[in-house]
């Protein structure tokens, strides 16, 4: 594996504020017609559906989250429901037992918070106060709160993930060691008003372009900007892999 020089050790943070905005300008560039808008979905279906998308696919996902409405079309009833029958129920999505524990503990913290599921009050609440919340839920990670927030409640947030994860360490704006950090690292970084511009940009860069697995740097809109060591031996082999599927159906297109 390439070794990653980071421009976090090197520069200070004003000149890194000034590269993610300037990486930002130009993915938006590039992803004109991405659509970077919150969808009106509330609260609790959006991280709902945020749990239900872990390790699986758009097209899965979706559809353990429509077996799940259908089965308990009110969130009080689905609290309440056989965790085993909640499990099977969301099958489809993988890791079902884990999703479905992750699911209920998250209706009965609301439930126990706010009394029901409209969540009265919860757009007032401070972003790090919420996080801060939501990550005590078990089965509720930084990524997912962040991103339920960011297209929920349209906070001013850049979930990252495993993938946002290795393109923003490739690129050198972070130097970090897990998805976690990544998301510290970079929040300071980022130009107010920006940050779930910044996110949607990234995902369809990482899909299109930045892969895991050969990545298309020889058609990289950023490749000077990049300080990935593998950058030249990718851009050389010009090597195709496979062809993105995406599948947006989460929070922006509307569940």
């Amino acid at each position: 594996m390439a070794q990653l020089k980071s421009r976090s050790s090197t520069e200070g943070k004003s000149e890194r504020k000034k590269l993610v905005r300037q990486i930002g300008n130009r993915l938006k560039n590039h992803f004109p017609k991405k659509n970077r808008s919150g969808g009106d979905v509330p609260f609790v279906d959006a991280l709902t559906a945020i749990i239900l998308s872990q390790n699986t696919s758009d097209v899965n996902s979706h559809k353990a989250y429509q077996a799940l409405r259908v089965a308990w079309p009110r969130w009080e009833d689905a609290a309440d429901a056989d965790l085993d029958e909640l499990a099977e129920t969301i099958r489809i999505g993988g890791l079902a037992d884990q999703k479905a524990r992750g699911i209920q503990n998250t209706l009965r913290a609301f439930q126990e918070q706010w009394g029901d599921f409209k969540l009265r009050g919860i757009e007032d609440v401070p972003d790090d106060e919420l996080l801060e919340f939501l990550t005590s839920i078990k089965g509720v990670g930084l990524k997912s709160a962040s991103c339920a927030m960011m297209f929920a409640l349209d906070r001013d947030l850049c979930a990252v993930d495993t993938h946002l994860h290795r393109i923003l360490n490739r690129l050198g704006i972070v130097n970090a060691s897990s998805p976690d950090k990544t998301f510290r690292d970079l929040r300071p970084l980022i130009p107010k008003g920006r940050a779930r511009e910044l996110h949607v940009s990234l995902i369809h860069f990482g899909r299109e372009i930045c892969k895991a697995r050969l990545p298309h740097c020889f058609e990289c809109p950023l490749f000077d900007l990049c300080e990935w060591e593998a950058k030249k031996e990718h851009a050389a082999a010009k090597k195709q892999g496979p062809k993105a599927v995406s599948g947006d159906f989460l929070i922006t297109e509307g569940i």
